[in-house]
């Protein structure tokens, strides 16, 4: 959650200076990537608080192992996929 909310406050900062979506095709990119990052951050959170509740309500071991096996297979995706486009970037650059 602090990263999302720094990242809202990252945007308001980059619009005050001028650094709009619109702006190059850089700057599109910048949002772009910082935005679908918050949205797999997301993502995995409301995932991370169902898989929470669950075990608070005491759902049956075999309902709560398959949330807790779909999450941590969303998390290591989404760990490998971004490495994959940081160390393309990295290479890029």
């Amino acid at each position: 959650m602090g990263f999302l909310a720094g990242q809202w406050l990252a945007w308001r900062e980059l619009a005050r200076r001028g650094f709009y979506l619109a702006t190059s095709a850089s700057s599109s990119f910048v949002y772009l990537l910082t935005a679908a990052h918050a949205v797999h951050l997301l993502g995995g959170i409301i995932v991370l608080l169902y898989a929470a509740a669950l075990w608070v309500v005491r759902r049956p071991i075999d309902a709560r192992r398959i949330v807790i096996d779909v999450t941590a297979l969303y998390w290591h995706f989404m760990f490998v996929l971004w490495a994959g486009i940081f160390a393309f970037l990295w290479l890029a650059g």
